[in-house]
């Protein structure tokens, strides 16, 4: 910034070095490396070196030179434009030091006030890899323009709506107070006012309020206006009069911005100044700015409008063309930018909310069409230079990107462990980045115009609370929402406080098809310089420790190496293991670096995260290996005192990039050598039992049961696998590594480990929804997964989560084998087999895992029979959750979200598989191939061994006949018992799919999903099984019993259903519903919202007694000379008749 001032002013010396230097050539982004079809450069294009480079996007760049980019209606031949692309130039320079200082920076820029936008590194607009038009989107509407140069406003716009602004004109007003409010942001308020004979709000629920500028307001803003009709004449006076009234009200209740005031005054002309109006609330501080707007030509109402924008502090502008609206709104900015220059000190930085940028940097096929978060960082440039009459002039805006996932790497996810999470909140309760955050697609138009599409969600959207209240929607639920726990939790973090808090909260897995209840810890504090305050969540019941077990490596007489040989083994992508810091260090420390310099070659870098953790530990026992620790120690919430030393991490990225130089790479140590433990561990899946009879169990139960893979991952994002099926490179389904190289963040990671806490024997066993066949040779797998925790001295934390995949047709078949007869030694009257029974095997959210009917594989039971299912959530075995999703998306054709399902049909299903299930995973645990026990040798840990390998099971077989006499738990009337549920219309089965996002719009969605309540079916401490009868549900007055059992060591339940009687076909689904009016702005949430607390930014520039002597207010000079030029050529073409 500073940089940037210099220049423009030792530019402005024609004795200076740097202007004499300076031959005023540049690269225009649209006409760099044309070639005529001889080869030959083309006339008025200039060559560029370039080359992809991941880091920005994978484009080709040039990182020594910056190019020149160009929004429609923006001239290169303006004089002022051309002045601004000399001196600007010499910030070339000072962008390449920054980005090899820092590696978390992304594009650099300077956005110049007169149009023209200097990016750096320097690229050709489209890049070649890209698309789009020659002409960016005019950026300085952009957040990151806009609000750095004007420090924070209420704003209120008054809308011309009388008879004369029909038509035409009408739509030119629209256009102009929407361009004007595209320029707010989040700490910013407004209210638009229009007027004809009388002043009214077009919001009804924004009556006498100024409300927030977020995305949701805005367009609630824009919507309205487009239905308003013109007629009758305008009165001025009374739309005047209650804008002052609004503003003064929020000034002296000390609300709002309690920073800048402007009144933005859209009309085709007043007959008059109103001055005596304007005297009466504004002189003689004149506290509120007023910015006129001439739509249409009309010279007697330009000058009155000219008046009152040079007498208040304002600027005039007369717009013909939408275009020129958007072009000249920003001159509202500039004007209020004058205390700011005119004190010359103080250049306030702003962090824009996030944005969907370009492709990840992020190594690996995993990440290859994935894009990244982004937040803008932009501060003014001032004006220094002097002139011949007084000006306070903003240069422009200088600003970097940067993406989020790089302040991720700050707060390490190893150091958090399996479900826990960071997030960062700003001062308006808006998360920078969160789990949860799932930004609306932009369409590409950053990709296109690189315009952004900021994201506005606040904490209390993706924190959803534990909340008990039935029923679809009503005002106590969002009463009892915004009073609880977590708005006192987002309240602290808005004011920046050091603290923490509990809560138990939802937390959602699979696209939200799957709902857990988790009691959560969290710590947060401020980041200092910035707005920001950084929060941290931790699982309670194994949050709190963590495994620290690490092999040294850096004097180690063994190669490390060894134990990552083949290409069956990967690392979490998003993790930083090691990494350069500078794109210089980057190429020294590579292999064969002697071609990345040649044109349009790729850049030196890493092509998966594998080959660049080998290239480190390679480095690891070179001699004079150092582990450079350049970024601050992570926060440590683990310990039990409190706070989170977040000033550490604050410092380091905000406010110490320099370090970096020094210190060319950086390796998290902790987490290497954590890595190379676990690699230590898992090394040889197949010669982890010696024992002969073992390995022939392993074999023969690989054989039964088809097992495709076996794997292991590891709390260091270490996975493991072999492949005991081979895959079919033809295969339309990915290999297993390819989806779930992200072990750690994969639902049957996270759900082994919650599942331990009830069951540490158990598995989880999962398939993928809706995925039922027919028929033989089917595709579909069953995973079932474990989790490994290793105890110290009563301290239980994960090592691991190891797990299988095999075919579903196998296990089905034996499914069918097993409960189609009764055993040998016992004797029943039914079976699954039987027309009597239908059996089900349901995972602990109500998905059918197995059954007689293989085309119900993973359907949703409910659809199945929804009368049974309301039932189990009667009798507390089941759980109904209703789950609220803010950030949904609907169309804004109608509501494509649809809930019925098929008709019902009978399932056949299983019986007497509980010992068989016991047995299954208990055969897993013994033959599961990682040697878990190797973790305990360790220096930090002497842990037991996990497994036992000579433990067995002993389960009593249950009879499942239900006599109609007998009922543990009765349903008397299953009618008047039954929880109604929202109706849905326009019925449609099978996974929720998302509009076209052409025609995309958020909403608040509700759907309910259901939760297994083991502790109901483990009362009596045997997993005996819970009858029940559903009575009453049929003319004829018959029952239908059934039974459920818990499956132990297992996420799974029993079901079994007599089907003699029929009781109706009532169906449930979880797909979700429109919540009507919970998006719009004037909707019960979105107006709880309005009363969050925030904090405003802590500086305001809004005064300086010199700005008075400015006297620069508009363009009403060329008005003034056409209507001049008009009265002589009628006095001449008067004479010139009168002569003859």
């Amino acid at each position: 910034m500073d940089s940037a001032e210099q220049a423009a002013l030792s530019e402005s010396d024609p004795e200076s070095a740097a202007s004499k230097s300076h031959t005023g050539a540049f690269y225009d982004a649209r006409r760099i490396n044309e070639y005529q079809s001889d080869g030959r450069l083309a006339e008025g294009s200039r060559q560029m070196l370039l080359r992809h480079m991941r880091r920005f996007e994978g484009y080709p760049v040039n990182i020594s030179l910056s190019s020149v980019l160009l929004p429609a209606g923006v001239s290169l031949d303006d004089p002022e434009t051309q002045g601004a692309i000399k001196w600007s130039s010499h910030l070339d320079p000072l962008f390449a030091n920054n980005i090899e200082r820092d590696s978390a920076l992304s594009w650099q820029y300077f956005g110049s006030s007169t149009g023209f936008l200097r990016r750096f590194p320097g690229t050709a607009w489209p890049p070649e890899t890209s698309y789009g038009s020659k002409e960016i989107n005019d950026f300085r509407s952009e957040d990151w323009f806009i609000q750095a140069a004007s420090s924070p406003k209420d704003v209120v716009i008054l809308l011309d709506s009388s008879g004369s602004m029909s038509g035409k004109e009408y739509q030119l007003a629209v256009a102009t107070a929407s361009a004007i409010l595209d320029t707010l942001g989040d700490d910013d308020f407004f209210n638009l006012v229009s007027f004809s004979d009388q002043a009214r709000v077009i919001v009804p629920c924004f009556q006498d309020k100024m409300v927030r500028a977020t995305p949701d307001n805005v367009k609630e803003v824009k919507t309205a206006i487009n239905a308003v009709e013109c007629e009758n004449t305008a009165n001025f006076s009374a739309a005047l009069e209650s804008a002052f009234e609004l503003l003064r009200k929020y000034n002296q209740s000390s609300q709002g911005s309690q920073c800048n005031q402007a009144i933005m005054l859209i009309t085709d002309g007043p007959s008059d100044t109103f001055m005596d109006v304007i005297k009466h609330y504004n002189h003689p501080h004149m506290p509120v700015r007023i910015f006129t707007y001439l739509i249409g030509t009309d010279k007697s109402g330009g000058k009155n409008l000219y008046r009152m924008a040079c007498e208040n502090k304002g600027f005039f502008v007369q717009v013909n063309s939408a275009e020129e609206a958007r072009k000249k709104v920003v001159e509202y900015a500039l004007v209020m930018a004058r205390p700011m220059v005119l004190y010359q000190a103080d250049h306030p930085v702003h962090w824009s909310p996030v944005f969907m940028g370009g492709r990840s940097g992020i190594l690996g096929r995993e990440s290859e069409n994935r894009r990244k978060l982004v937040t803008t960082v932009s501060t003014p440039v001032f004006d220094r230079r002097n002139h011949s009459i007084r000006a306070a002039n903003l240069l422009g805006v200088v600003g970097t990107d940067v993406p989020i996932e790089e302040i991720q790497k700050m707060i390490p996810q190893h150091k958090l462990g399996v479900n826990g999470y960071s997030f960062i909140v700003d001062n308006n309760g808006r998360v920078l980045y969160h789990p949860d955050l799932r930004p609306l697609s932009d369409n590409d138009q950053y990709s296109a115009t690189l315009k952004h599409k900021y994201n506005s969600v606040d904490l209390t959207e993706v924190e959803l609370p534990e909340v008990d209240t039935p029923g679809f929607s009503n005002n106590e639920r969002h009463d009892q929402r915004f009073a609880n726990t977590l708005q006192e939790l987002r309240n602290e973090m808005v004011l920046q406080k050091e603290g923490e808090n509990e809560l138990t909260v939802l937390t959602h897995l699979d696209n939200m098809k799957r709902v857990s209840l988790r009691f959560q810890k969290y710590f947060y504090g401020p980041i200092d310089g910035t707005p920001f305050s950084l929060g941290i969540a931790l699982p309670d019941s194994y949050g709190v420790h963590e495994l620290n077990a690490q092999q040294e490596i850096r004097h180690s007489h063994n190669n490390v190496t060894e134990h990552f040989k083949g290409n069956n083994w990967k690392v979490h992508p998003d993790w930083v293991y090691c990494e350069y810091n500078s794109l210089k260090d980057e190429e020294s420390g590579g292999e064969g670096t002697g071609a990345e310099t040649t044109y349009r070659d790729k850049d030196e870098s890493f092509d998966t995260p594998e080959e660049q953790v080998l290239h480190f530990l390679a480095r690891v026992g070179r001699p004079g290996w150092k582990w450079m620790s350049v970024r601050p120690r992570s926060p440590q919430p683990h310990h039990s005192h409190g706070g989170i030393p977040v000033g550490h991490y604050a410092q380091h990225h905000f406010n110490s990039q320099g370090s970096r130089k020094a210190e060319p790479y950086y390796c998290d140590r902790t987490l290497v050598q954590s890595l190379v433990r676990d690699a230590i561990v898992t090394d040889g899946l197949e010669r982890a039992s010696s024992h002969p009879g073992r390995k022939e169990d392993r074999r023969l139960g690989y054989s039964m049961f088809n097992v495709k893979t076996t794997f292991v991952a590891t709390r260091s994002g270490l996975l493991r696998w072999i492949d005991h099926l081979p895959h079919s490179e033809d295969s339309p389904e990915p290999h297993f590594s390819e989806v779930n190289a992200r072990a750690m963040d994969m639902s049957w990671y996270k759900r082994a480990v919650d599942l331990y806490a009830t069951e540490p024997e158990g598995f989880v066993f999962s398939v993928p929804f809706n995925s039922g066949y027919s028929g033989k040779n089917s595709s579909t797998l069953v995973t079932a997964s474990h989790a490994i925790f290793i105890d110290h001295r009563g301290h239980k934390a994960p090592a691991a989560v190891v797990g299988l995949q095999f075919l579903h047709e196998s296990l089905f078949k034996h499914f069918i084998n097993i409960t189609s007869k009764c055993t040998a030694s016992a004797t029943c009257k039914k079976n699954c087999a039987s027309d009597e029974l239908d059996c089900y095997l349901l995972d602990d959210n109500g998905f059918v895992i197995l059954s007689e009917r293989s085309e119900h594989t993973g359907k949703f039971f409910g659809q199945i029979d929804g009368t049974i299912m309301d039932s189990l959530v009667q009798d507390r075995i089941y759980r109904r959750v209703g789950l609220m999703d803010y950030q949904g998306i609907c169309s804004d054709r109608d509501n494509p979200y649809t809930g019925a399902g098929e008709p019902l049909k009978p399932v056949r299903p299983m019986s007497w598989l509980l010992k068989y299930f016991v047995s299954f995973a208990t055969y897993w645990l013994s033959v599961l191939p990682t040697p878990i026990g190797a973790w305990q040798n360790t220096n930090y840990y002497d842990a037991q061994d996990e497994l036992d390998d000579d433990e067995t099971y002993d389960y009593e077989q249950p009879d499942y006949e239900l006599p109609p006499e007998h009922s543990d738990v009765t349903t008397p009337d299953y009618e008047q018992r039954s929880t109604p549920t929202p109706q849905r219309s326009h019925a449609q089965a099978g996974p929720r799919v998302a509009p076209d996002p052409a025609h995309a719009r958020p909403c608040d969605l509700k759907t309910d999903l259901y939760v297994l309540q083991p502790d109901r079916l483990n009362s009596s401490g045997q997993n005996n099984p819970l009858k029940g009868k559903l009575t009453n549900c049929h003319s004829s007055g018959c029952e239908r019993p059934f039974s459920v059992q818990k499956i132990p060591n297992s996420n799974l339940i029993l079901l079994v259903v007599d089907v003699l009687c029929p009781c109706g076909s009532k169906q449930l689904d979880i797909e979700p519903l429109e919540v009507v009016g919970g998006a719009g702005a004037c909707g019960v949430r979105r107006m709880a919202k309005e009363k969050m607390l925030r904090k405003r930014p802590g500086k305001c520039i809004s005064y300086h007694p010199e700005e008075i002597e400015i006297k620069q207010c508009g363009t009403a000079t060329s008005l003034f000379r056409a209507s001049l030029y008009s009265t002589i050529a009628t006095f001449i073409a008067i004479w010139v008749l009168a002569s003859a």
